[in-house]
C-alpha cells in the first residue's frame, strides 16, 4: 500500500456545515446498529443499505453516513475552523453506491470499482479527509503541516505511516476577510482493527498548538 482558519465565525459556520457537514433533514431511521462508525465490513449490512435506499434514497443514506463519520473536534488549534471525515469502508461503500446512482451506473461495476479503486482494508490502514479554513495560507500548505494518529491502543502513526495528499487551496472573502481553505486525504498505515477509537492531531511548524479529532467506534 505504501506504493499506493464574532461575525466572520458565524459566516464561516455556516459556510462549512453546507461544505462539510451536509446533514439531512432526516426522517426516522431503524436499525440504527447498522448505520453505526465501524470499521466491520460491508458485507453483513449491504442488503440492509439497498433497502434503506430503496426506501429513502441513496443521497439520504450517504448524508447519514457521512455525518456519522464526521470527528468530534476537541481543538480547532491554530486554525480557524477544521474538520475531518472518517471513510470506513461502509461510509466510503455507501458514497460510492450514491454517486452511481446520480449518474446512473451499474450497481454491480460501482461496487467492483469500489473494491478495486477505493476500499482500504481496516487491517492495511484507514482513510481520513481533513479540512481546514485559515486566513495565512502558509499554515495550509504541506511544508507548514504535520498529521500524527493514534489508536486507542496506543499506536502512534506519523512521518511516513501518514500519507497527506493535498487538494487545491481555495481563497474566499467573508465579510471583508480573506480566508484560505484546504483539505488532505491522509492514508494512514497500520491495523485498526482492534480498536475502539482513533485520534487525529494537527500541527503547524512553529506553532505550540494543535487540532485535535477523535472518532470513536462501534
Amino acid at each position: 500500500m505504501r506504493k499506493i482558519a464574532a461575525g466572520v465565525l458565524v459566516s464561516l459556520s455556516v459556510f462549512l456545515a453546507c461544505f462539510v457537514w451536509a446533514p439531512a433533514a432526516m426522517r426516522p431511521v431503524h436499525a440504527q446498529q447498522h448505520l453505526q462508525l465501524t470499521l466491520d465490513a460491508v458485507d453483513t449490512v449491504r442488503d440492509y443499505y439497498f433497502e434503506y435506499a430503496t426506501q429513502n434514497g441513496w443521497q439520504i443514506l450517504n448524508d447519514l453516513m457521512r455525518e456519522r463519520a464526521m470527528a468530534e473536534v476537541r481543538s480547532h488549534g491554530p486554525f480557524v475552523e477544521t474538520a475531518s471525515r472518517l471513510y470506513t469502508p461502509r461510509v466510503l461503500w455507501v458514497e460510492r453506491m450514491a454517486v452511481a446512482d446520480y449518474y446512473f451506473q451499474d450497481f454491480a461495476e460501482a461496487e467492483e470499482e469500489f473494491y478495486s479503486s477505493y476500499y482500504v482494508n481496516p487491517t492495511h490502514g484507514v482513510l481520513i479527509k481533513t479540512f481546514l479554513i485559515d486566513s495565512n495560507p502558509n499554515n495550509l500548505r504541506d511544508s507548514s503541516l504535520e498529521f500524527i494518529v493514534r489508536d486507542s491502543a496506543g499506536n502512534i502513526y506519523r512521518d511516513w505511516d501518514v500519507l497527506a495528499l493535498p487538494d487545491q487551496m481555495a481563497e474566499r472573502t467573508i465579510l471583508g476577510v480573506t480566508l484560505y481553505d484546504a483539505s488532505y486525504d491522509l492514508l494512514v498505515f497500520g491495523d485498526f482493527t482492534e480498536v475502539d477509537s482513533i485520534e487525529l492531531f494537527i500541527f503547524v511548524d512553529g506553532l505550540m498548538t494543535r487540532a485535535e479529532h477523535r472518532w470513536l467506534l462501534q
